[in-house]
């Protein structure tokens, strides 16, 4: 099975049109959604709709929980509350249920599927510490868990003796049954790592791989979008940055 791994949309909806063109050629038999559909961009029920006709497998994220009312969003830094507070109204009941019934975590196999932290999802942890990986890795009864949130691509893998190795520069790892492993697809709408390009992975049990792919779009568009909506102008910014 060859899993094509997404995450943190966030309405970019070029970004996501431009990585499912890129999944044409990338040979996956199943999407698995990391969350955060919505939130900073300015398709929101257009990447919905995209998302729901792609996938069955999805998590919720911290800004599809918030659009839903199910997050408290005084918890945001001002401009991704300024995100939520407008996408709200621009979502119908049906469309925010839809992000209140997206559930928090998603196994299968010997796989978990989350987007912020295997321990304790709902509290939207983020993972950058070796501190923080390690005691997630430790709890963690599965050999791989996939993570979004941070919209950074990296890799966190646990040896025998609690020996702790971590990458942020990569484009292929083999995933040894015999080691544990936190990893991190990056984000498609609004990558942070100092790239604009949309990220996401390919995941081949069979080879027991995974693959990071990067993938251009057109940023511009997503930029005026932004500003004609009346979102905070600094989201147009940072896309065409990756930070």
């Amino acid at each position: 099975m060859r899993y094509a791994i997404l995450s943190d949309i966030h309405g970019n909806l070029e970004s996501f049109q431009a990585v499912l063109k890129d999944l044409v050629k990338a040979d996956t038999q199943k999407i698995i959604f990391l969350g955060d559909i919505v939130g900073y961009g300015p398709n929101p029920k257009e990447c919905i709709d995209l998302i729901r006709e792609e996938t069955e497998l999805l998590v919720a994220g911290n800004h599809d929980w918030a659009v839903a009312g199910k997050t408290e969003i005084s918890n945001f830094n001002s401009v991704a509350r300024q995100a939520i507070e407008w996408t709200i109204p621009n979502l119908s009941p049906d469309y925010k249920k839809f992000l209140a019934d997206l559930p928090l975590k998603k196994e299968e196999n010997d796989f978990l599927f989350v987007h912020a932290s295997p321990l304790n999802p709902q509290a939207w942890n983020y993972i950058f510490s070796g501190q923080e990986a390690l005691r997630n890795l430790q709890m963690l009864d599965h050999n791989v868990c996939f993570v979004g949130h941070s919209h950074i691509p990296s890799v966190f893998l646990l040896a025998e003796f609690d020996k702790l190795s971590f990458s942020a520069n990569f484009t292929e790892i083999f995933l040894d049954k015999k080691l544990r492993f936190l990893i991190n697809v990056g984000s498609i709408g609004q990558p942070r790592d100092g790239s604009p390009l949309a990220s996401y992975g390919i995941f081949d049990t069979e080879k027991r791989t995974f693959y990071l792919r990067r993938v251009q779009y057109s940023f511009e568009i997503t930029q005026r979008k932004i500003i004609s909506v009346g979102l905070p102008p600094i989201l147009a910014e940072r896309i065409a940055k990756g930070w």
